[in-house]
């Protein structure tokens, strides 16, 4: 079951790479949101190989997710493999420049069941996918109007 969204960025694509790849920040966002996150390697680099082990609350459990970063080609695109269960999922970002001052950003959300069990939970999700696409895009939404706003309101160099 794939998910994917389109967005521009009133930034440059360096400057949304950068933030798209601030895996600091993106911890501190998931410990807030109740997600536990732990480092593969507390020196890991910020580029490919970089992992980490999370517990996510889903369906009224903690789940164990293992994460690492697949593709990173700054400043283009970056994505992560995660491993849960019966689950393999796959998050891209690939970025386009559309002027040095505008960037497109196009986001998917791939899930892919390896087991029975997770065959008939990805097909329980199924029916309800157009509101899960809904609530994906609002997300990636709010974080591309995050990244405009940053960049609006930050010094330039």
């Amino acid at each position: 079951m794939k998910f994917s969204t389109r967005k521009d960025i009133e930034a440059p694509a360096d400057f949304v790479f950068a933030r798209i790849t601030d895996f600091e920040g993106l911890e501190r966002q998931a410990m807030r949101r109740g997600i536990e996150v732990t480092r593969k390697s507390q020196n890991q680099p910020r580029d490919k190989g970089a992992g980490w082990a999370l517990k996510v609350p889903f369906r009224g459990k903690l789940r164990d997710l293992e994460a690492e970063i697949a593709e990173f080609d700054a400043p283009n695109a970056v994505a992560a493999a995660a491993v849960s269960g019966g689950l393999n999922m796959e998050l891209t970002a690939e970025l386009v420049p559309l002027s040095p001052q505008r960037t497109r950003v196009t986001f998917a959300y791939d899930v892919r069941p390896k087991t029975l069990s997770a065959r008939i939970l990805v097909q329980s999700v199924k029916f309800a996918k157009a509101t899960l696409q809904k609530r994906f895009e609002k997300r990636i939404g709010m974080f591309c109007d995050h990244l405009s706003d940053q960049y609006a309101s930050g010094p330039k160099l």
